[in-house]
């Protein structure tokens, strides 16, 4: 009894620990150590890869303290956040769009932006498959299960579009910042 007690308390401190940090990202760069600010960052962009992060944050939390319900909720939710990637990063009108401008690509170069919205509807099925297998896992009760689905997600959506965006081109390069690099 008083281990599940510690144990309880113990989950709870890294929940509460894990959503602060989510809501407060750091200002410092794991891989250069150096502050860094939010500039020049497309509001639109930040505010949805921000709004998935919470998302992804959510999860794990419900993950964690073994509420699988709220689990498939926000997987679901999730499912919803990603169809507004291509909204968010490619408006209508290519010479009105901010991050194409600020990454430095021609409005009118229809081909680069043709390739770049192909490359983004990749990541965004990818994490809209994930979810939903996410959801369904949840909803089964397993949670180790869940759990695996879930890093499986991360592994293979997540981490592909930041290495292939962040590590690679630079496009983003902040931490929360899912707007073009410098």
């Amino acid at each position: 009894m008083r281990r599940m007690k510690f144990l309880i308390i113990g989950l709870s401190v890294l929940t509460v620990t894990g959503i602060i940090n989510i809501s407060n990202p750091p200002l410092i760069r794991a891989t250069d150590e150096k502050v860094t600010e939010h500039t020049d960052v497309i509001e639109p962009t930040k505010v949805l890869m921000r709004d998935i992060e919470q998302r992804l944050g959510n999860m794990l939390n419900g993950i964690l303290a073994g509420n699988l319900k709220y689990v498939a909720n926000e997987a679901g939710s999730l499912v919803d956040q990603s169809y507004k990637i291509n909204e968010s990063f490619f408006p209508l009108d290519p010479r009105q769009n901010k991050w194409l401008k600020h990454a430095g690509i021609n409005p009118d170069d229809s081909e680069k932006i043709s390739n770049l919205k192909e490359e983004f509807d990749v990541y965004k099925n990818g994490i809209i498959y994930h979810a939903l297998k996410v959801r369904k896992s949840a909803l089964s009760g397993d949670r180790e299960a869940t759990f695996k689905v879930f890093t499986g997600m991360i592994e293979q959506t997540c981490f592909d579009c930041h290495r292939t965006n962040r590590d690679g081109s630079g496009i983003p390069t902040q931490p929360g910042d899912h707007g073009p690099g410098k």
